[in-house]
């Protein structure tokens, strides 16, 4: 392989234990709430969304201990030296601080963890929505191609921790976790050509979290259309660059992997995609029915597109082929939920893991990544796996992570109280003044009470209340142990966050 090549030489991924069967006392309390029957509901949560379990983080957990996890595991399982790292990027949506990268927190962990210095990293935050990893994958495959990160190595995390209010049609799209990337020249993994790259973006206003609020703003079904259009501007793109017909793009890859919030959207991808590359192949098209490609070739938008998609998506010959080229990468999605950006690239792992179930052999099998972002924007690029692949990633990690307990996993399922109390609990709150003293909740720095000098007993200030004691037990991971509170000559650090590592 030549020495130009570049993409992922290995993969790994953390999920916090905690999760929530949804079809189970979940769905038996929503129903009666909503009025439902519990049978649709759980139609809706099983078929229409596609998803059973969906994780949740413990108190100690955030997007930051969730990178680090994921990056630990690819350095210790790979034995990789922290001196060998030129760049640690990281995609969210989630951030925990307004100015510091979350990157350089993670930097911090794996030093200490290490017990040594590598400030020689670069350690910057990417954010567009769901593809901010995407970004920052194609930024640190430029360096490594263009020789300017000065190191074997570079790592890229996607971290994120999706959340709704409760009892709405988002509640069911929740979820959690990180998936970190070890990249460098001829990788083991899977070999990503970041010279051709489709790339469309749009302003738009379907999906968006305003600063004062915790959950996102959604316009579902808006939403979806603003996602299709894009990708589907995206690969236009691709296909020009790339100097590509639609009919040899679909036959020459074998796989396809999309950005999936829930795993059904995956389907909806895929009819967008597949029916925009077989209406030019006159062979693929004797499979369907004729009135299909005059809807899909009409300049359609909307419901009408939508509706015509739906009918191609119920044909056999789409079933077969989104079996064969996507179905085993939404597995995973299923029993994990949507952990933003890194959706598609837990899409690969359970490409990946599935891949292996079955005994089938993906060496030099082609791959076109699908991302996409709210607000919006999409990138389409590919990739080719290597005879390698299977030194990439853990098998065995991946049964662990996704099985619970009782199985011989890692995994704790919690009751809907135990997830409503995590849903519903924050860092901070409010408390009351009184008489120019804090009357409830933990004590505030004096200094910052001065400052808000003279406190009328109507005000209210913010109190920093940091994690709660955690539902499951700490076990050989980095926890967030703190927030800080003090405002003194010798140390300001009111709201900073503390992470240690716990045996």
């Amino acid at each position: 392989m030549k020495d130009d090549t570049v993409g992922i030489d290995s993969i790994s991924f953390h999920i916090p234990r905690l999760y929530v069967d949804l079809l189970g006392e979940f769905s038996e309390v929503r129903s009666q709430q909503s009025g439902e029957t519990l049978d649709k509901l759980r139609g809706k949560i099983q078929q229409g969304i596609g998803v059973e379990w969906m994780t949740i983080a413990d108190f100690h957990e955030d997007a930051v201990t969730m990178a680090a996890m994921a990056a630990w595991k690819l350095i210790e399982e790979h034995k990789i030296s922290l001196d060998d790292i030129g760049l640690i990027a990281v995609g969210t949506e989630t951030t925990v601080d307004q100015s510091k990268s979350l990157a350089a927190y993670v930097l911090g962990m794996l030093e200490r963890k290490r017990g040594t210095r590598a400030s020689h990293i670069g350690c910057p935050q990417f954010q567009f929505a769901c593809m901010g990893a995407t970004y920052a994958l194609e930024s640190a495959l430029a360096c490594l191609l263009s020789g300017t990160l000065a190191r074997k190595y570079a790592i890229v995390i996607a971290t994120d921790i999706a959340k709704y209010p409760l009892m709405t049609p988002g509640e069911y799209t929740q979820g959690a976790g990180a998936v970190a990337m070890l990249l460098t020249k001829n990788p083991r993994l899977l070999v990503i050509n970041p010279r051709v790259i489709g790339t469309a973006t749009r302003d738009e206003r379907d999906f968006f979290r305003p600063n004062f609020s915790k959950a996102a703003v959604v316009d579902g079904k808006y939403s979806i259309d603003v996602y299709l259009n894009t990708v589907e501007e995206a690969l236009n793109d691709y296909l020009k660059k790339a100097e590509l017909v639609p009919q040899d793009f679909y036959h020459n890859n074998n796989h396809f992997l999309f950005h999936v919030p829930f795993p059904r959207m995956g389907e909806y991808a895929a009819a967008r995609f597949f029916g925009r590359l077989w209406s030019h192949d006159d062979i693929l098209k004797g499979y369907l029915d004729p009135a299909l490609w005059s809807g899909i070739n009409s300049v359609l938008t909307g419901e009408k597109r939508r509706s015509i998609e739906r009918d191609l998506a119920k044909s056999p010959f789409f079933r077969d082929q989104f079996a064969l080229k996507v179905a085993p990468s939404l597995a995973l999605g299923r029993k994990i939920g949507n952990i933003y950006s890194g959706s598609l690239f837990l899409a690969l792992i359970s490409l990946l893991y599935e891949s292996e179930l079955a005994g089938h052999d993906v060496a030099q099998e082609s791959v076109v990544w699908t991302s996409y972002g709210s607000g919006a924007s999409a990138k389409v690029f590919t990739g080719r796996f290597t005879d390698r692949w299977r030194e990439g990633y853990s098998r065995q990690e991946v049964y662990q992570q996704i099985t619970p307990q009782a199985a011989g996993g890692r995994r704790l399922k919690v009751n809907l109280a135990t997830y409503e109390n995590l849903h519903e609990s924050s860092e901070t709150s409010l408390v009351r003044a009184d008489a120019g003293r804090v009357q409830t909740g933990p004590a505030f720095p004096s200094t910052i009470l001065a400052a808000q000098s003279p406190l009328k007993d109507t005000d209210f200030l913010v109190s920093l209340d940091g994690p709660q004691r955690s539902v499951g037990e700490k076990f050989q991971e980095f926890s967030l142990e703190r927030l800080g509170t003090e405002n003194s000559k010798n140390v300001v650090d009111v709201g900073y966050r503390y992470y240690e590592w716990v045996e």
